[in-house]
């Protein structure tokens, strides 16, 4: 990233500046635009020995850059070197930043008293041109709640006594997110196995569904064998009952058509249809 880039920069000049050359590279540094994270500066060897002389204001100003806010330079103001224009900008800046890091809704009023703005209108504009467009800070102005609505800032450099504090919130977070991720995977362990089951007792019903399909099939092919050998015994019955079968005849018997004598031939079925027999 360019911020990173310009802070190496600095890291290589803070090696070799001593002395006021140091004083002036802090200067530069905390005025530079688009930094917003200093420790790296302040940890370095060189830095740490202008503690100890009449230097050591400078010191104190990067530190205020790396923790502190426009309200706590006006509370030391005289103990620290003298800001110029873009310095005031930059740490008003980080103000804000450290202010969106607790609260996602910060009102007008709270935001002027902290920054020591007098107008709406010079607070937005501030907002807009030097927190938006920089990307120290995502978010969106409620005009009609006066107030501030966050969406996301940037992260500044931490205080050592605060680290223990944050390491600790931080394994709150890394066990919470464990026992997250344990559910997330038993809950797909028995979707999983939930699915095989489903999967397997589906196969048994499709093959269950296949036997008694075959079944029936071959229960219904048995049935129409068997129905054709009926239909053929009744035709034979019926041939036995009309006396010899189709296109026979049967003599008339005694005192048929009357008196015992010859009476009037009786009608069979032949196979060329009904026909006259011998009388």
């Amino acid at each position: 990233m360019e911020s990173d880039a310009k802070m190496q920069q600095y890291l290589l000049l803070a090696k070799s500046a001593r002395g006021r050359a140091l004083c002036e590279l802090i200067n530069k540094a905390t005025a530079e635009p688009g930094l917003f994270a200093f420790g790296e500066l302040l940890d370095t060897p060189s830095i740490a020995e202008l503690r100890q002389g009449e230097h050591a204001p400078f010191v104190m100003l990067l530190e205020l850059f790396c923790y502190g806010t426009w309200p706590d330079y006006a509370d030391h103001q005289a103990r620290l070197p003298p800001l110029n224009e873009q310095q005031q900008l930059k740490l008003k800046q980080l103000t804000i930043i450290s202010l969106a890091t607790e609260e996602k809704t910060l009102p007008y009023d709270r935001l002027m008293t902290v920054l020591g703005i007098s107008s709406v209108r010079e607070l937005e504009d501030f907002l807009i041109a030097h927190c938006f467009y920089s990307g120290a800070l995502r978010g969106k102005l409620d005009q009609a709640a006066r107030s501030l609505q966050v969406h996301q800032a940037l992260s500044r450099d931490v205080r050592p006594e605060r680290l223990p504090r944050l390491a600790a919130a931080l394994d709150s977070w890394l066990a919470t997110a464990t026992g997250l991720l344990g559910l997330l995977d038993a809950n797909m362990t028995a979707a999983t196995v939930g699915t095989e089951a489903a999967k397997a007792h589906k196969a048994a019903l499709d093959k269950r569904q296949d036997e008694l399909r075959r079944n029936i099939k071959a229960e219904l092919d048995l049935r129409g064998a068997h129905g054709q050998d009926l239909l053929l015994d009744e035709a034979f019955d019926g041939m036995d009952q009309d006396g010899g079968g189709y296109g026979g005849f049967i003599p008339p018997g005694p005192g048929a058509g009357g008196g015992g004598g010859a009476g009037r031939p009786k009608r069979v079925r032949g196979k060329r249809g009904w026909q006259e027999g011998a009388p």
